[in-house]
């Protein structure tokens, strides 16, 4: 069976065109992937997309490593259809993945490409369990071009909840886990934003995340105590181009930590996200459940304290958010009582863009009317 799968992509490429994964045409969520000189690109985030346009009948995209190695599962639409999920049990131990074929030639199309999960016990520091997407093909005199996207960027730093664990309940995990529909895409549309989720089952401020992921900051720095300027083990996260918006939605997982230490690490992660991004707007959120919030509360006014920072914000979701989260066993809101059901989580990240936008709008409005005083009393002022 798998000679003949890699016959007919030998067949199929014979009269395909080749196109490396990094090409510039395509467009991958700035903070979740590594974009290697020789082509390829990888990632070891549920959530991490990519979108691109291209023209001709079909599409396929082939993998550094078998599919079943690689232990996640993916999603895709192509030109906004249904959604097509494809687990290892689907796909096995193949490398080339057709996404579609027999479209219409005569108009263009969209793709949209995202992990839906990814469940390797070791995707931080073993780089054969992440998934790395080598080229796309497509067919040779059909082409590529640039897909259209939201004005804005939103990073996200998040923890089960963020990727989306649970959120159909207790199923067998290529069932269970979805990121996108976990509250942070609702987020991001609400912002008109694309999104870079970063987010790590059982990771805190101060404790290590699923597949040997280390806590969220450290001040050492290094890629085993530190993760968030670290796509992995291997290597940094580029801050070259800064988000719009960063969202911190740490703190649940340290409930049981050291509160000296939450407070120390959620304060190094604050002022070090600064110093990488000076002109983002940063959100530090108290996690749903209402974890930590008085220490996180603390973590704030000690950084605008120190900082002034008019451009960081504490975001206080209440008991309304919290309800049935707070791990006090399964509700309406959970299977479990702390991660929650997939409308749950939608409908917490539309009341946190509903939050945010207010900020946002609210800076906006005050920006404009002292420019706008500015500009006409500058008679005035110049004569005073």
């Amino acid at each position: 069976m798998l000679k003949a799968v890699v016959f007919l992509a030998f067949c199929l490429a014979l009269h395909a065109l080749i196109i490396p994964a990094t090409d510039s045409r395509i467009y991958y969520t700035e903070h979740n992937w590594y974009a290697d000189p020789s082509g390829f690109l990888e990632t070891l985030n549920p959530g991490a997309y990519i979108k691109l346009g291209f023209t001709g009948s079909s599409i396929s995209l082939s993998l550094d490593e078998p599919f079943d190695q690689i232990i996640c599962t993916l999603l895709w639409s192509v030109d906004d259809g249904p959604e097509q999920i494809r687990s290892p049990f689907d796909i096995g131990s193949s490398t080339f993945i057709t996404i579609a074929s027999d479209l219409n030639t005569s108009s263009p199309h969209s793709l949209f490409l995202i992990i839906r999960s990814q469940f390797s016990d070791d995707r931080w520091v073993n780089s054969s369990t992440r998934l790395r997407i080598t080229s796309f093909t497509i067919d040779d005199d059909a082409t590529l071009f640039a897909p259209k996207l939201a004005p804005k960027r939103l990073l996200v730093y998040g923890d089960s909840i963020g990727e989306g664990y649970a959120v159909h309940g207790h199923l067998p995990w290529e069932y269970a886990h979805d990121a996108h529909k976990a509250f942070a895409f609702a987020l991001a549309a609400g912002l008109n934003a694309e999104l870079s989720l970063i987010a790590f089952g059982g990771q805190g401020y101060t404790t290590s995340g699923a597949g040997l992921c280390p806590p969220l900051w450290n001040s050492s720095g290094l890629s085993n105590e530190s993760a968030w300027d670290w796509l992995s083990a291997n290597h940094t996260r580029s801050f070259k181009k800064c988000p719009d918006y960063i969202i911190n939605e740490h703190g649940t997982n340290d409930v049981e930590s050291d509160s000296n230490m939450v407070f120390i690490n959620a304060l190094g992660w604050l002022k070090d996200m600064r110093k990488k991004c000076p002109d983002s707007q940063i959100f530090l959120t108290v996690p749903f459940g209402q974890f930590l919030e008085e220490t996180l509360v603390k973590v704030f006014r000690a950084y605008q304290t120190e900082s002034s920072d008019a451009s960081a914000y504490l975001i206080q979701m209440g008991e309304q958010a919290s309800a049935g989260l707070r791990n006090e066993g399964p509700s309406f809101a959970s299977s479990d009582g702390l991660h929650p059901w997939a409308w749950k989580s939608v409908q917490l990240g539309a009341r946190l863009a509903a939050k945010i936008s207010a900020i946002v709008n609210e800076k906006h409005s005050w920006e404009f009317y002292f420019l706008m005083s500015a500009f006409y009393c500058r008679p005035v002022c110049q004569f005073i």
